[in-house]
């Protein structure tokens, strides 16, 4: 036994010894998922947490010419949480503070640590440790609070050991996530929250562990004023180009939303009593900072926001937001210097635990976390009843491709760039003239809106960006989100039967392909063709809503489809169109027994238009249709065949045709291939030679339906003609 003692202590002194000097390694990095996500150390701030209000005063007094200090917030984690055993419930009323000091130049590494020790022997001090700085260039203070999550329950024994090895203190438990609990540094810790967050997860008995980190500054919007919705219907102001909008007086033909259907603004706390939006405020929110009921209004983002999607329409004043008889939720929280993981995570779980249908939030931050993911699962898996709520983010205004935190860590998640009046990804080089900031896009981009000179609310009087209840320039993905989020509300409007994910896919399948971008097939990304700048495209709401709507018995379609946008229609009978679909446009009509192209139909040159049979399925214009029925029935169809001409050089005949059909062209054709109404591969030429005048297709072991064929001439033109087989 004696052996077997000395061979171990050698062992812990070594350890102790590294420790030691390993706890500068220790306090640069975080667990997430497993991995460690390092960060830059800031050697210009250092974060302090302190105990007591009399001893505000006296930190507010270190501020200097050569020191500035930060406002000092309450930091409410003992509030908030749920107090398992007796020491932690006497020690509720106890109150703790966060503040920053920052220096006026970067310390080298050596004198920045020996700063921070100068501030331990400060009278109530907890914790004074390390500020940071992400890959991104975000900032984040570190509060003296850390949070564990259990594996499960019967696993509280092996923390409160643990707790009381390491000398911290256990506050309690989440009252929405029970296995997630929030410890706290004392005085007498030499270790600080990161430090022992990263000790408690290498134990291996904790399934995750984080830092309670202060996030600065993770509101998304960038600027204010000027005029016109734009976004609702774009004339062409402010330079932009007609017709570049959502097409939002189309869907209030349909609906402008319904009053059981709830968007919570996620934000700094919308102003209830604000003229255009009284009427639609529901209940009186959360605050997520206090964990208290009502909302409080900590500055002017939320207001801003909540006007985008549901300001009221028609009553003489100001705006109308994009869902405006639906009502709003406010839950508010800082979006500046003190917001932590555990209140950015409660707010979501209050929003689904209160009725929430929809989540606009207009903010992201820099340094992802465990608690906050798992309160979106819970907000995603158990929302409305268990079809979960739909939770939309803003990309982010860094003119890059990293999608900002949370946005990026979930596919579920709707995530939403920023696009200009002329149909551009919002850039420093856009048609609005804002060049100090562009839209962030990349491969978790799901979708854009209007995003720049934004008209909306604003608080009353001189409280808000401007001296008046709106302000003219709203803007950033800010302005962006909340614009997808009202959308969301009217598809929910019209059928609140749908599930988060269907709600998604209706937004992503619709959205116009708008601008000089290509769009095409992208693994990943089912809901059709996409960009890495634009994502699905410009999100559409009357097409959205449409596509909610329960399927019709009837339908008559006689709404012309423009250029960039997408008409998909289902009826549970017959469809009858007489509208044009213009160059550029997409059309895709499914009917149950028959369509009918009636005089006045034109699919014009430059545009894709498919029908098929099979009625209300649920069917998109991806999907691919296994029906043998016959697709369409004519009578007096116009398909404008001379607009599908170039200049007559190409003649195929007949069309309609029941069986071959013959190819005439006045230049040689190298090559023909013909694909059916879903773009599936159907026949390709076999010339003899490498180019003819003339060839035949023979279609009659092809199925009825509308077919497009590509010809490639000699000369490098490419020619196509519908041709619609009997």
């Amino acid at each position: 036994m004696r052996n077997i003692i000395y061979k171990i202590t050698p062992l812990i002194l070594l350890f102790l010894t590294v420790s030691a000097f390993g706890q500068r390694q220790l306090d640069n990095f975080y667990y997430y998922k497993g991995e460690k996500v390092f960060l830059t150390i800031n050697t210009k701030t250092i974060s302090i947490s302190f105990e007591g209000e009399n001893s505000i005063n006296s930190f507010k007094s270190l501020n200097n010419n050569l020191v500035k200090t930060t406002e000092i917030i309450e930091d409410n984690a003992r509030a908030t949480v749920i107090a398992i055993d007796d020491k932690a419930t006497s020690r509720k009323a106890i109150k703790s503070y966060y503040m920053e000091i920052s220096m006026d130049k970067n310390m080298s590494i050596i004198d920045y640590y020996k700063e921070i020790e100068s501030y331990k022997n400060t009278p109530n001090i907890l914790m004074a440790s390390p500020a940071y700085i992400t890959k991104s260039g975000g900032e984040l203070g570190l509060s003296n609070n850390f949070y564990v999550k259990l594996k499960n329950k019967d696993d509280v024994d092996i923390l409160y050991k643990k707790a009381k090895e390491m000398n911290v203190e256990i506050l309690g438990h989440d009252k929405y996530m029970p296995l997630w609990f929030t410890l706290s540094v004392t005085t007498k810790n030499k270790l600080n929250s990161i430090q022992l967050a990263n000790i408690f997860y290498e134990t291996g008995w904790f399934e995750s562990t984080e830092p309670a980190f202060m996030y600065h500054n993770i509101e998304t919007s960038n600027d204010t004023y000027f005029n016109n919705q734009w976004s609702l219907n774009n004339t062409g102001q402010n330079g932009g180009t007609a017709g570049i909008d959502i097409n939002m007086q189309q869907a209030w033909g349909i609906t402008t939303g319904d009053p059981s259907i709830k968007t919570a603004v996620y934000d700094h706390g919308l102003e209830m009593n604000h003229p255009d939006l009284q009427a639609n405020v529901y209940g009186t929110g959360f605050d997520a900072n206090n964990g208290t009921t009502p909302a409080t209004v900590r500055g002017n983002h939320g207001t801003a926001c909540a006007g985008i999607i549901g300001a009221v329409k028609d009553n003489n004043l100001g705006i109308s937001g994009v869902a405006p008889t639906s009502k709003l939720i406010s839950i508010s929280i800082n979006l500046r210097t003190s917001d932590t993981p555990s209140q950015l995570a409660s707010g979501f779980n209050w929003a689904w635990q209160n009725g929430a249908d929809v989540i606009s939030n207009s903010w992201g931050g820099y340094a992802p976390s465990s608690i906050i993911d798992n309160a979106i699962t819970n907000t995603l898996n158990n929302g409305r009843g268990g079809k979960g709520c739909v939770i939309v983010f803003a990309a982010g205004n860094e003119n890059n491709t990293n999608i900002r935190y949370p946005g990026s860590s979930n596919p579920d998640l709707l995530v939403v760039g920023a696009m200009s009046p002329c149909a551009e990804r919002k850039n420093p080089s856009s048609c609005d003239g804002e060049n100090r900031w562009g839209s962030c896009y990349g491969t978790q981009l799901d979708i854009v809106a209007p995003g720049v000179k934004m008209p909306t609310t604003d608080r009353q009087g001189g409280n808000g960006y401007s001296t008046t209840d709106y302000t003219q320039t709203f803007n950033g993905t800010s302005s962006a989100c909340p614009v997808v989020a009202g959308v969301a509300a009217l598809i929910l409007s019209v059928n609140p039967n749908l599930t988060f994910s269907e709600v998604n896919t209706i937004i992503e399948q619709s959205a116009q392909k708008v601008g000089t971008y290509t769009y095409s097939n992208t693994g990943g990304r089912p809901n059709g063709t996409w960009n890495n700048q634009m994502g699905y495209g410009l999100v559409d709401a009357y097409q959205a809503v449409l596509l909610a709507q329960s399927c019709q018995d009837d339908l008559t379609i006689n709404q012309n489809v423009l250029s960039g946008q997408t008409d998909i229609q289902e009826a549970k009978n017959t469809i009858t169109a007489t509208n044009v679909i213009f160059s550029g446009g997409t059309a895709a009509y499914d009917a149950g027994t028959s369509i009918h192209l009636k005089t006045g139909f034109s699919a014009k040159s430059g545009s894709s238009f498919r029908a098929y049979i099979e009625g209300c399925s649920g069917k998109r214009i991806e999907e691919e249709s296994t029906s043998q029925q016959e697709v369409i029935t004519y009578e007096n169809i116009s398909l404008e065949n001379d607009a599908l001409e170039v200049l007559e050089v190409v003649k195929v005949h007949p069309n309609p045709t029941k069986g071959v059909v013959t190819i005439n062209s006045t230049k040689q054709i190298t090559s023909w291939v013909l694909n059916d109404y879903m773009g599936r591969y159907a026949e390709k030429s076999k010339l003899k030679s490498n180019s003819s005048y003339k060839d035949q297709l023979n279609m009659n072991h092809l199925p009825a339906g509308l077919y497009v064929l590509k010809i490639t001439l000699d000369n490098g033109d490419t020619v196509y003609k519908n041709i619609v087989k009997n």
